[in-house]
């Protein structure tokens, strides 16, 4: 009975507390300084779950609260929290609690965070998501330091439809690889610093120097006109609030290390990666600065070592805001290594396995410069980035027509990239309404490989074997030095109509503007081969012996350049002028439809001057450009919009893929074909986006591409069966779907706490295919380039049926912020894709599909940082299969072991 009671009077008070009464609470948040309004501060009742976080205008409202007495707290990063105390709330009065917010000291995710509306915190970025007119997606720096994200390309990935192509270091962004993708840092194109590729490699920019990273997609007038996967624009760190003064030191093993008896890397580099080496100008002495014998080392853990401040200096009516980094880290790794070669009949023709060993450095620079005056704006950005990359790979098997028996094949190289990127940016209020913005920037790039050493051997033991002798080029050291200057500039004028972007009374918004830049390239490459004279049994630790000025000098062997006695470089020289004028007009059509309308017109002048053993020439082309493009947003409702873009964009071919120039791997050559010409992309995305509250998205895409003369790498049908690259075909196309999702679990505070608990995860699906023409390809070369497809059509090369995502993140704050844990799983899958089109009887070469799992877990106590992760747990084997029609072989193998961290910090 007394249990009954009990029940009865349980349902009573619950039944109550349903018609219990409730009142709101509205407001705004804004900086007590500066008098801006804050976007994302948290605003919640003390002691309950019930809060919400302000929107774009720093406004936010509170609903079903209890009538009585409650304490109101508002906490933001980098801010002190405020406490409005003993708030006495009635039934019907909606009251309007207004927050004004102190600057504080204190750190983010080990992020020092601006005392302004910053598009560092995901929330920020989302909120700028939903108000934009252009359709992008972002991730900021919290989320970097979050995920224990160390690098731009690690960053970009993260994005739906975006993935890192192992085995090189370029993206692929809906199955577009790096020829169709662009890059800039703060609006303004950076160079590349690979002959290999088009752009940058993103992997150079630590996240230490990152605010934010933008992935648009579509077309926009402002964007250049050569891409159709995407443009990535990094944003660089601005310093504004107070000193602060942070040094950081980490430290890590990759496990793949334990699987070594011991560590070899080539002579001559240090451990600081700033080493050049020259070779001899003249080839009757033997007068080399390194060593053939590769160098037994110690390893050491990996380290790296940061230092970063900021300080900002106030004036009467003025302010500067200064912000430097300094960085440097090294990595050791090892792997197992195969590769084979098999023709389409299942013969072997190369099988070769070993180990490689890998070590390398990279050291940042940055200082940034802010000066701000009533409504003007001017940074400077110079970012200086030195990286290295000493390989040493040894493997043994068979080659084919080259050493048959007992072949062993050693390769060591030492490439160094040098970046140096200066950039001067200003926004300007010309009058009320009108706005002026401008930027210059000055690039330069020096990529060199300065003695890259070769050896083929053959027969013999284990120990001592013979030279092979079939080609003079069995045996050589190879030496390239690229240089790439860019001059950039941007200049636009807006308009505009109405009040403000969030008033009522907006409108819209004009702007014309000029982009262009002038980009020069400079390549030259040597290889010097030794032709065995007088062969005999040498140790393969001691190619020394053999390989000397008294052995030259006997007759025992001959160096050689391009079968000469003396040195002839092999050079192209590229040059690259683009000239652009554009206006976009957006314009809200309805109070729920805003137009974003814009035409560039593009002009490119493109020329290549090449000398090489193929032969010499000069090629150029001119176009001139009309890239209309469309965006519009419709909002269904204040929580979700309906988008649509498109565009027309353009391809160029890259300066490599145009020079008739010959680059060697160890079972592969490649050769360029001057015949290439621009490829003309058109593209369409409509886009369903839902934020059920300001911090989560639901989001469904579809897009659609379709490219005009595509440009593939293929096997050229000759004697020599070398890769080369070449308009394919006609056509191409590929379509797909994109699912996005991020999910606030939980989220309990506290008067002392705060727990949250996040899942965001994205999907990207896709299909493609392209014609292969073999005529298109022997009619636009003059006959001088063929292919013999073995099929009509095909998928493209890099696209990736399905890229999944996901990120699963806890947060445990305490002691008002001051005081925090986080950690998180990061899970990432990229399907198999095509990596090159099957020729003759041979079937495609397919990338196989790969999984990855990292652990990050990062601790804050006060001044002092933790840090754990644990990255590429599965640590699958990274694999490239040869799909023949009888069965499919494995042609490459590797992995890249797991990677254990562990970093600590203080901010003074």
């Amino acid at each position: 009975m007394t249990k009954q009671v009990f029940l009865v009077l349980l349902l009573n008070i619950s039944f109550l507390g349903l018609f219990a009464q409730q009142t709101s609470i509205t407001g705004n948040v804004k900086d007590v300084k500066l008098g801006e309004t804050l976007i994302g501060a948290s605003v919640y009742v003390e002691g309950t779950t019930i809060g919400t976080v302000t929107d774009f205008d720093g406004n936010y409202t509170l609903k079903n609260i209890p009538v009585g007495t409650i304490n109101l707290k508002c906490s933001f990063i980098s801010y002190e929290t405020v406490t409005k105390k003993s708030i006495t709330l009635s039934e019907g009065d909606i009251p309007v609690i207004n927050f004004e917010m102190g600057a504080s000291s204190v750190e983010l995710n080990d992020v020092v965070v601006i005392a302004k509306a910053k598009r560092e915190s995901a929330l920020v970025l989302l909120m700028d998501q939903k108000k934009s007119a252009v359709m992008k997606q972002s991730i900021g720096a919290q989320q970097l330091a979050t995920q224990g994200i160390s690098d731009a390309a690690s960053a970009a990935s993260k994005i739906t439809g975006v993935s890192k192509q192992e085995g090189n270091k370029g993206l692929s962004v809906r199955g577009l690889g790096d020829r169709y993708n662009t890059s800039s840092l703060n609006g303004l194109p950076l160079p590349s610093n690979n002959a290999e590729y088009k752009n940058i490699e993103l992997g150079l920019f630590s996240t230490d120097i990152i605010e934010f990273i933008d992935v648009e997609k579509v077309p926009t007038a402002h964007l250049y006109g050569d891409f159709a996967g995407a443009n990535i624009n990094i944003v660089s760190k601005v310093h504004s609030g107070k000193t602060f003064l942070k040094l950081g030191l980490k430290t890590g093993y990759n496990l793949n290390l334990a699987d070594a008896d011991k560590f070899y890397l080539g002579d001559g580099p240090g451990a600081f990666g700033f080493d050049n080496f020259n070779y001899p100008q003249d080839l009757s002495t033997y007068n080399f600065e390194t060593h053939w014998n590769p160098e037994e080392k110690t390893v050491y853990p990996n380290m790296e070592f940061k230092l970063s401040g900021g300080k900002t200096f106030t004036f009467e009516n003025s302010e500067l805001n200064a912000f430097a980094s300094l960085s440097f880290d090294n990595e050791y790794s090892y792997s197992d290594y195969l590769e084979r070669k098999v023709n389409g009949s299942d013969y072997v023709r190369a099988d070769v396995k070993g180990e490689k060993y890998n070590y390398t450095t990279q050291s940042t620079g940055m200082l940034n410069l802010n000066y701000n005056w009533k409504k003007n704006k001017l940074f400077f950005n110079s970012i200086l980035l030195n990286t290295s990359d000493q390989m040493l790979r040894e493997v043994r098997g068979t080659l084919f027509d080259l050493a048959e028996v007992g072949a062993l094949v050693r390769r060591s190289e030492y490439e160094r990239n040098t970046v140096w990127v200066n950039q001067l940016l200003g926004k300007y209020e010309l009058k009320e309404k009108m706005g002026l913005n401008w930027g210059i920037a000055f690039n330069k790039v020096n990529n060199i490989v300065p003695d890259r050493k070769h050896n083929t051997m053959e027969n013999g033991t284990d120990s001592e074997k013979y030279f092979a002798t079939n080609d003079q080029a069995n045996n050589n050291r190879y030496f390239h030095d690229l240089i790439e200057d860019e001059l950039a500039a941007n200049l636009s004028v807006d308009y505009q109509f109405g009040e403000g972007f969030a008033d009522a009374d907006y409108k819209g918004r004009l702007t014309f503007g000029y982009s262009g830049k002038y980009k020069t390239r400079a390549f030259e490459a040597t290889q010097f081969n030794h032709k065995i004279k007088e062969n005999r049994l040498v140790n393969v630790d001691d190619i020394d012996s053999y390989f000397n000025n008294d052995n030259l000098q006997k007759g025992l062997f001959d160096l050689k350049v391009l079968s000469s006695d003396f040195v002839i470089l092999s050079t192209y020289d590229g040059e690259q002028v683009i000239n652009a004028g554009f206006a976009s007009l957006e314009y809200n059509l309805s109070p729920r439809l805003l137009a974003l309308l814009g035409v560039r017109i593009e002009h490119v002048f493109q020329k290549i001057e090449y000398k090489t053993a193929l032969g010499k020439g000069k090629e150029d082309f001119n176009e001139l450009n009309v890239l209309p493009s469309l965006s519009l947003k419709y909002a269904l409702n204040d929580r979700s919009n309906l988008r649509f873009a498109s565009g027309i964009t353009y391809t160029l071919p890259q300066f490599k893929e145009s020079a008739l120039f010959l680059f060697e791997g160890i079972t592969d050559v490649t050769v360029g074909n001057p015949y290439l010409t621009p490829s003309t992309n058109y593209n369409g995305e409509i886009k369903w986006e839902f934020f059920p509250k300001p911090s989560e998205l639901i989001s469904v895409a579809a897009f659609g591409k379709y490219i005009v003369d595509p440009i593939n790498k293929f096997v050229r049908a000759s004697a020599g069966n070398e890769f080369t690259y070449a308009n394919t075909g006609d056509w191409a196309y590929l379509y797909g779907v994109e699912l996005e999702a991020k999910k606030d679990i939980m989220t309990l505070s506290s008067e002392h706490s705060t727990k949250k608990f996040n899942l965001s995860a994205n999907l990207t699906l896709m299909d493609s295919k392209q014609e292969l023409d073999q005529d298109k390809i022997i009619t636009q070369t003059k006959g001088q380039f063929n292919a013999n497809f073995n099929k009509k059509e095909e998928k493209l090369q890099g696209a990736a049926p399905l890229i999944a995502n996901a990120n699963m993140t806890y947060k445990y704050t305490w002691a008002e912020g001051k005081k925090s844990i986080t950690s998180s799983l990061i899970y990432t899958y990229v399907s198999d894709r095509l990596n090159l089109i099957g020729y003759s009887s041979l079937g495609n070469q397919v990338d196989k599909g790969m999984h990855t799992l990292d652990f990050v877990m990062k601790s804050k106590i006060k001044q002092w940082g933790l840090s754990l992760s644990a990255k590429n747990i599965l640590n699958q084997d990274i694999e490239r299969k040869q799909e023949n029609a009888s069965r499919d072989w494995i042609v490459k193998s590797y992995n890249k072991g797991v990677e254990l961290s562990v970093g600590l910090s203080y901010t003074f």
